[in-house]
C-alpha cells in the first residue's frame, strides 16, 4: 500500500482507532451444486491501545503475576529445436510441387509483424484463450508447419520463415509451448493426410494444420490456466498465513483437484476457479512487534459448554427469576469483588488482573458472573467494533448474543438502539444493570430468550419483527479448548453451529459483523458464509497492544469498500 492507505474511508479520521487495509481479493467459486459464485472482498487490522487500563488493573509492585501468556508458534505461519526424421512417405504431386509448403503460408509484412506482436506483461497476464492466440497463434502455428513440412521448402524460405518464427514468439509462452518442437502433441499434426488422402492440397492440408493446432492449443491453454490458478491460491493462502489468519482452505478445494471440464464432476466443498487478490504484506510490517497471541483476557471464551448453560437455565424457577440486580444477597456478582472471591481461583485471577481492560468503569457498579469474565469482549476492542458499525445509517443493532453486556454498551455510547439477546437470565441481569453504570440502560432494550427463537417470531410475523439494520455476532467459542486448535473450526467451535447462527441471521439484516477467534478458518467465513450473503465483507484483525487477539468478519454496508481488484496477485 501507498501512504494513500491511511485514509481508509471517507471518514477515516474520525475513528478512535486507527485501521488499515492490508489487501483486497476477488474469488470466483464453483458450489457443491455446480453454480457459480463470487467473493469479494478486504483483509485490514486495527491498532488499539490500551496500556494505561492495563497497568492499571495489574497487581501490586510486590505482587508477581502468573505466567499465562500464551505463545504461539510462529513457524507454523511460515511459508512454506530439433526436427523428427522425415520418413519419405509424402505423396508424388506434394513432393513434385517442392515450394508449395512454403507458397501456401499467409504473406506478411514488417508492417503486419509489428502490429501483429504483442509484449505480454507479465507470465500471468494472460485473462483469456482469445488473448493468448492472438499473441501466439502466427509462432505457434508457423513454428509446427515448418517442422512438419520444413523438407518441401528450399533451403532460404527455410531460413526466412525461421526468422520469422522466431521474431514472433511470445515473450511468455505457456508451459506446454515452452519447448514446443518437443512436444509430442504438436509433432506430425498433419503430415499424415499426405499418406492417407490423395489429391490433397497444400492449402487443405495447412486450413487443417491450423484448426487442429489451434484445437491443442486451446486444451493446453486450459489445463495451463488451472496449473495457474492453483498457483495463485496457494500463494494467496501463504500470504493469508504471514498475516496471521488461518486460511483453513483444503487441497481439494484447488482447482487442480479436478477436471473443470467434466460436466458429471461432484464436489463436496466449494471449489476455486479462479482468484485475483493484492496483499501488500510490507505494510502490516511497518507495525514491528505485532503478535500472533491469545489474550489473557480472550474473549468469548465461555468456561462451560452450551449445552451446560441451557441445563443450568432450565432448572431455574421462571418464577424466580429477577432482573433488577440486589447488591445485598447478589455480592457474588459485584466484579469489585472478585479478588477475593476468585482468590482460589487461579483461572479468574488472571482475568482480574485485567479487569479495567474488560470495563474501564468496573469499580461503579459492575457485575459478572464467572463466565463473563472469560467472555467479555475487551473495552477497547468493543468500542472499536461499535466505531466500525454504528455509521452508513446503521441506528437499530441486535447484539445476539449480549452475555454481560460490553458491545451493547458501546453500541449505545455510540447512538445505537441495541436489541440484547441472551438466554441466561443472569448475565442478562449482569448486561442490564452494567449499562445502567454507564448511562445507556434506555437505549438497549433486553430480551431473555433464545436467539433462534427470537429469530423465528420475527419472521413468522413481520410485525412483531423490528428494522433491524446490523447484527453483532458473539457466540461462545465452546470454552477455553478452542486454544489448543491451529484452526477454530465455525461449525464445530462455536455453541451453538456459527454456521446456523450466521443463516438465521442473514434474514434479519444483510449487515452483520461477526467476532470470533483469530484463527477462525477464513475459507468458512468465504465459502460458507460470504457466498450466502451474496455480498462485499472484510476480514479485520484486532491489535490489541501489538497483540493480534481477534478477528471481525463485517458484512455487508459494514465491510470496508476498496476498488475491484486488478492484479492477479503477483507483485
Amino acid at each position: 500500500m501507498d501512504s494513500s492507505s491511511e485514509s481508509v474511508g471517507d471518514d477515516q479520521g474520525d475513528y478512535q482507532y486507527p485501521w488499515f487495509p492490508m489487501g483486497h481479493f476477488g474469488i470466483n467459486f464453483i458450489q457443491t451444486d455446480g453454480s457459480k459464485a463470487y467473493v469479494e472482498g478486504e483483509l485490514s487490522r486495527a491498532y488499539i491501545k490500551d496500556y494505561e487500563l492495563l497497568k492499571a488493573s495489574k497487581r501490586k509492585k510486590e505482587e508477581k503475576q502468573p505466567a499465562e501468556q500464551l505463545q504461539v508458534d510462529m513457524d507454523e505461519m511460515s511459508l512454506q529445436d530439433s526436427v523428427p526424421e522425415d520418413n519419405g512417405e509424402a505423396t508424388d504431386k506434394l513432393l513434385e510441387d517442392k515450394d508449395m509448403a512454403y507458397e501456401v503460408l499467409p504473406k506478411w509484412s514488417s508492417d503486419k509483424k509489428k502490429g501483429k506482436k504483442r509484449k505480454a506483461k507479465g507470465r500471468y497476464n494472460y485473462h483469456s484463450f482469445e488473448e493468448y492466440w492472438d499473441v501466439s497463434s502466427f509462432w505457434v502455428i508457423q513454428r509446427t508447419w515448418l517442422n512438419d513440412f520444413g523438407c518441401q521448402m528450399t533451403e532460404e524460405n527455410q531460413k526466412e520463415l525461421l526468422k520469422k518464427c522466431d521474431e514472433m514468439k511470445p515473450i511468455y509462452p505457456i508451459d506446454q509451448h515452452e519447448n514446443l518442437l518437443e512436444n509430442p502433441d504438436y509433432q506430425n499434426i498433419t503430415k499424415s493426410l499426405t499418406e492417407t488422402k490423395e489429391g490433397v492440397t497444400f492449402e487443405e492440408i495447412y486450413a487443417e494444420h491450423c484448426d487442429l493446432i489451434k484445437k491443442q492449443t486451446e486444451n493446453d491453454y486450459h489445463i495451463y490456466q488451472t496449473k495457474e490458478v492453483t498457483r495463485r491460491c496457494k500463494d494467496m493462502i501463504n500470504r493469508v498465513k504471514r498475516l496471521g489468519y488461518a486460511p483453513g482452505f483444503e487441497e481439494s478445494q484447488l482447482p487442480s483437484f479436478y477436471d473443470l471440464n467434466d460436466k458429471d464432476i461432484k464436489i463436496d466443498k466449494p471449489l476455486i476457479k479462479e482468484v485475483r487478490y493484492q496483499i501488500d504484506e510490507s505494510y502490516a510490517k511497518k507495525f514491528v512487534g505485532d503478535k500472533f497471541e491469545e489474550s489473557t483476557a480472550s474473549t468469548s471464551e465461555s468456561s462451560s459448554s452450551a449445552e451446560s448453560k441451557i441445563e443450568s437455565t432450565a432448572q431455574l424457577n421462571p418464577k424466580e427469576i429477577r432482573f433488577n440486580f440486589d447488591p445485598e444477597t447478589e455480592q457474588h456478582l459485584i466484579a469489585s469483588n472478585a479478588e477475593k472471591l476468585y482468590a482460589n481461583d487461579p483461572e479468574i485471577s488472571k482475568y482480574y488482573y485485567q479487569r479495567y481492560r474488560l470495563f474501564s468503569r468496573l469499580d461503579e457498579g459492575i457485575i459478572m458472573d464467572r463466565e463473563g469474565w472469560f467472555s467479555v469482549t475487551p473495552e477497547a476492542i468493543a468500542e472499536h467494533i461499535a466505531d466500525r458499525v454504528v455509521r452508513h445509517n446503521v441506528s437499530v443493532v441486535v447484539d445476539a448474543f449480549t452475555g454481560v453486556g460490553g458491545n451493547a454498551i458501546q453500541f449505545a455510547l455510540r447512538g445505537a438502539h441495541v436489541i440484547a439477546i441472551d438466554m441466561d437470565p443472569v448475565r442478562l441481569k449482569c448486561a442490564r444493570e452494567n449499562a445502567r453504570v454507564y448511562g445507556v440502560a434506555d437505549y438497549i432494550d433486553f430480551i431473555c430468550a433464545d436467539f433462534f427463537d427470537v429469530a423465528a417470531t420475527w419472521a413468522a410475523d413481520k410485525k412483531l419483527a423490528p428494522k433491524v439494520d446490523a447484527v453483532f455476532l458473539s457466540p461462545p467459542w465452546g470454552g477455553p479448548s478452542y486454544l489448543k486448535s491451529k484452526e477454530f473450526d465455525l461449525a464445530t467451535g462455536c455453541c451453538p453451529n456459527g454456521i446456523d447462527i450466521f443463516d438465521v441471521s442473514l434474514k434479519i439484516s444483510p449487515n452483520i459483523a461477526y467476532f470470533l477467534p483469530r484463527n477462525t478458518k477464513v475459507s468458512q467465513v468465504l465459502t460458507e458464509l460470504a457466498i450466502k450473503a451474496k455480498t462485499r465483507m472484510e476480514i479485520e484483525q484486532s491489535s490489541l497492544n501489538t497483540k493480534i487477539k481477534t478477528i471481525t468478519v463485517y458484512y455487508g454496508k459494514l465491510a470496508y469498500r476498496e476498488k475491484s481488484p486488478k492484479s492477479s496477485g503477483d507483485n
